[in-house]
């Protein structure tokens, strides 16, 4: 524990926020989190917890909460689109637990954020909802409220997202950043477990548990069970516009099957069986340059900073490995006048790491989306050889030991 308690306010009550206000909270700091929502509601569906959120989920000790929601993949397999022959495979159950100490595993997302929002409240966090932000003064380190309140604290986060009031008005004032988008947005969709057993065709997928990825040209399809195999989730990119930081718009199921007409039979099968979807346009940041306020006392994390692409599922688990950095540092403070010194080498330590992981978002993307041809059959060659020179990167193994084996507590 802390010698000093400070008072942190942390704007956005997502995955990220709530699991920094746990951090924060076990030093002892005094945490109040202003979520501008009316509900707790994350939307979406199935998310992926890989192994270096999972450390940082056990050192807080609440991981064992999550064991009744999740589900353990064996594999992750990369498919070739239109047959399903596997190109790469990369074991999960149990080689990550006996290569990193922790498993690799599957969760819904409302699942995910209730429980931290669980974990936060007995901790003694205020989470107060219906609280949207106007504006930022990060030199009197206060948040101004839509409704005219203002709240001030020792130290500010900003976990409100891609497109952050704290970011824009606190920390970088110079420009203004906008997201960038990407030329492809995708669908979410969910199936029954009562309706995939009942197809012959499409029952093994929740029996024989894998991560499968079906990869083409501008197209790939994400697909597992998750809610301890009661559902099938389904990530569907495909080329299209959508309206950037809006998460649940509604889909055209008609035009989502269009697009993926061509993938393999078992993947047709599947989305006959789909009744709604939600569709979202892909967007990151570009590089910041900075993630700490020139006072000292503001400080960004998770996608308010780096908001990144999810071809390598580690959006959430990057926001979760900045929260506990953040509250590492916070810790090394005998008094306020530590803080600016404290943020600033936070801002050290997680700036390269997640600029690398948003590079590496971008690579996976370019590698899933070639057109057939050469550069194709060559990428599925190299794929098949599970060594350091893998395209796939989640089967590169030098990158995949810099991935998932990060512990944000002393790296």
């Amino acid at each position: 524990m802390t010698a000093t308690h400070f008072n942190i306010i942390i704007c956005g009550g997502g995955i990220g926020g709530i699991a920094a206000s746990i951090g924060l909270r076990k030093k002892g700091h005094n945490v109040t989190i202003l979520e501008g929502s009316s509900s707790l509601s994350e939307v979406g569906a199935g998310i992926q917890m890989p192994p270096n959120s999972v450390h940082v989920l056990k050192e807080y000790g609440i991981f064992d909460k999550f064991l009744p929601y999740i589900t353990r993949p064996k594999n992750i397999c990369l498919r070739r689109y239109d047959n399903g022959k596997v190109l790469s495979m990369t074991p999960l159950d149990p080689e990550m637990t006996k290569s990193y100490g922790n498993p690799y595993v599957l969760i819904h997302r409302a699942d995910y954020q209730r429980i931290l929002h669980e974990s936060a409240l007995e901790l003694g966090v205020e989470y107060k909802l219906n609280s949207r932000i106007a504006s930022v003064d990060q030199e009197a380190v206060t948040v101004t409220m839509v409704d005219g309140n203002i709240h001030q604290a020792d130290i500010i986060v900003g976990a409100d997202g891609i497109r952050s009031k704290v970011r824009d008005s606190a920390v970088v004032t110079e420009e203004k950043v906008l997201p960038l988008k990407c030329s492809n947005c995708a669908y979410r969709a969910t199936i029954p477990r009562e309706v995939m057993l009942s197809d012959p065709e499409i029952a093994h997928l929740m029996t024989d548990v894998n991560s499968n990825c079906w990869i083409g040209y501008r197209r790939h399809i994400m697909a597992y069970p998750i809610r301890n195999g009661e559902l099938y989730n389904m990530v569907l990119c495909h080329p299209g516009e959508a309206s950037v930081g809006v998460w649940n718009e509604p889909g055209d199921v008609e035009e989502m099957r269009h697009h993926y007409r061509n993938f393999d039979p078992i993947v047709v099968r599947l989305l006959s069986k789909v009744q709604s979807v939600l569709k979202w346009v892909l967007a990151d940041l570009p590089m910041l340059p900075r993630y700490v306020s020139e006072s000292g006392k503001v400080v960004l994390i998770g996608d308010a900073a780096h908001a990144m692409l999810p071809y390598l599922a580690q959006g959430a688990a990057q926001a979760i490995e900045d929260g506990a950095t953040l509250a590492d540092e916070i810790n090394m403070c005998k008094s306020s006048s530590d803080i600016p010194a404290a943020l600033k080498n936070y801002q050290k330590r997680r700036k390269r790491r997640v600029e690398a992981v948003q590079a590496g978002a971008h690579k996976n993307g370019h590698v899933w989306h070639l057109p057939d041809g050469e550069e194709q059959e060559e990428r599925d060659t190299k794929m098949m050889k599970r060594d350091d020179n893998n395209p796939d990167q989640w089967s590169d193994i030098e990158y995949q030991r810099w991935l998932f084996g990060w512990n944000a507590f002393i790296d």
